[in-house]
């Protein structure tokens, strides 16, 4: 192996490991609560030499909400090996939950990555990144959206009303494991999975307008 390439290599394995220390040290407090004077300390390396890798925190934050969403939109992509709209939507459903529930330290990291962020300081070709990724995810749900419609089975309300409506109650639904909401009172997460499954495709109340479109 050159110089050069051993150089890469070793370039690559630094910012790796910039990003595992990161993510350790967000599991234990806030991103906002974290320096990067912490990360290199931990490290053992300069500081100058993470922002050879990243321009900011904020940068640095945005690299690890972006694997995530990677993480997720291939996991999500598996649903497509459905036939069906209803089945499809059913693996989506359990690619996300899967995801956020799998790793939660992981997700409730990524997450708060994402929420404390400053957009502006984050570097053009990753924010080009973040909003590729996220056109590819909307792309993946729209596609789920138009199987539905193409079979009868849904509103005629528009693609992104029902998708961010379907969304935010999946969201919602895994928020409250993550946050201990009624932890006592939950006693089979396959059940609530179930249950998450069964209000979203057949609504909350039993016996409510059929006949609304």
């Amino acid at each position: 192996m050159g110089v050069s390439e051993r150089k890469k290599r070793e370039f690559a394995q630094r910012e790796t490991d910039i990003l595992h220390c990161a993510i350790e040290l967000f599991r234990i407090k806030h991103p906002s609560l974290v320096k990067m004077d912490d990360i290199a300390k931990q490290l053992e390396i300069g500081r100058g030499t993470i922002y050879l890798h990243f321009k900011s925190k904020d940068d640095l934050m945005a690299r690890i909400s972006y694997e995530d969403y990677v993480r997720l939109r291939v996991r999500l992509e598996k649903a497509f090996e459905a036939q069906t709209a209803i089945e499809m939507s059913r693996k989506a459903i359990r690619a996300y939950i899967d995801h956020c529930l799998g790793d939660r330290h992981m997700y409730l990291v990524a997450k708060q990555c994402g929420v404390n962020l400053n957009i502006d300081n984050v570097s053009d070709d990753l924010r080009k990144l973040l909003t590729e990724e996220r056109t590819n995810r909307l792309t993946l749900l729209e596609k789920i959206y138009k199987q539905a419609k193409q079979e009868n089975l849904i509103n005629t309300r528009g693609t992104y009303p029902n998708v961010a409506v379907a969304w935010g109650m999946i969201r919602g639904a895994v928020e409250v494991i993550l946050d201990g909401h009624f932890q006592n009172e939950i006693k089979s997460e396959k059940a609530y999975l179930e249950t998450i499954e069964h209000v979203l495709f057949y609504g909350l109340f039993s016996g409510g307008n059929k006949g609304e479109t």
